[in-house]
């Protein structure tokens, strides 16, 4: 039944799936807590995500698939199990899967990603690069010749492709994104403050003072902690543009990655791109100013996708409606028999 064909973006933070037809069904931090004795999942989504970091004797938090690597196989099956009975409920057909990977993965982890869908309750699976899928979920048309280039900043991974004619043309991977600012943000709070914060705290820092370049009004948030030195509690201020200085290392990376791409990168394509401007997708693209800088940096338009945190599952759904032509590329469904699962 194409009706239960699923797109699934299995990003480091959230799993997003979509179903065809009906768009996006659900959206869930990809966060599980199980029993460390006997690996049962106790929670999995947003209650496991809130349990981070306040976990009680007895019980693990984990994210067991980050940056499309699977590195827990038996509870990862069992996560992603939860969320598919979650959209399909008590129906009999075992649905269709296309999932996003990062544009870098190995042919192993690919395969071990398969395996865990197939097992999670898919009846067969197609991997797409999730820039190329960033880009079907902004609107881009396969069958268009003319060249886009998206950029997909996530929690695990920045992934970057220049995109014509439904395939990738220049392809490129960063373990540069969410989770690492918000490791940047918690280190940068303790060397300069003494003050130890979870990465939730740094989390809340980013989301709400945290900035790519100065801000015209400064804001700032009240950071709570445990003092380095004496193990109390502790509070400090911390203002958008000390983010800003924190981040920029980081954020310089992605834009230097984002130039090598434009000298790799045909002349024909990089007039179209010039025309078409650059798109930001992902959960990270989000980050204040961030389409600024790469404007400044790579002297293009640059414009952040609606929602852009379901472009990739958006565009996995794209996907399915278009294999016919992604057929040709290369792109094909993949079933138990053929990459042996478990």
């Amino acid at each position: 039944m194409f009706g239960y064909d699923l797109g699934v973006d299995i990003g480091t933070s959230s799993v997003v799936i979509s179903v065809v037809g009906k768009g996006v069904v659900l959206n869930e931090p990809s966060y599980i807590a199980y029993d460390n004795d006997s690996e049962k999942i106790l929670y999995a989504g947003k209650r496991a995500y809130f349990l981070e970091g306040r976990e009680p004797n007895g019980v693990a938090v984990i994210q067991p698939i980050k940056n499309g690597v699977v590195s827990n196989y038996s509870l990862g099956v069992q996560m992603l199990s939860h969320f598919f009975n979650k959209v399909l409920r008590k129906t009999v057909f075992r649905p269709r899967v296309v999932a996003s990977v990062p544009s870098m993965s190995t042919e192993v982890d690919k395969r071990i990603l398969i395996s865990a869908l197939i097992n999670a309750g898919a009846r067969s699976v197609c991997l797409i690069e999730e820039p190329l899928c960033a880009a079907f979920g902004t609107g881009v048309d396969p069958q268009n010749p003319s060249g886009t280039f998206v950029i997909d900043i996530g929690a695990g991974t920045a992934d970057m492709a220049v995109v014509s004619q439904g395939s990738p043309s220049q392809i490129e991977t960063l373990n540069i994104a969410g989770d690492v600012f918000d490791k940047a943000i918690a280190d940068y709070v303790r060397e300069k403050y003494g003050l130890l914060i979870g990465l939730r705290t740094a989390e809340e820092i980013k989301k709400n003072v945290g900035c790519a370049v100065p801000r015209k009004t400064e804001m700032s948030i009240v950071a709570k902690g445990r003092a380095e030195a004496t193990g109390l509690p502790e509070s400090v201020e911390i203002t958008g543009d000390e983010i800003c200085e924190c981040l920029a290392p980081h954020l310089e990376k992605i834009c230097d990655c984002a130039k090598a791409m434009f000298e790799r990168t045909s002349p024909q394509l990089v007039a179209d791109i010039t025309d078409s401007g650059l798109i930001l997708t992902g959960g990270s693209a989000q980050l204040y100013g961030i389409d600024i800088l790469l404007s400044r940096a790579l002297s293009i338009d640059v414009k952040v996708a609606p929602r852009p945190s379901l472009c990739v599952s958006k565009g996995c759904e794209a996907a399915l409606k278009k294999m016919h032509i992604l057929d040709k590329y290369g792109y094909t469904f993949k079933t138990k028999e053929e990459v042996r699962t478990r």
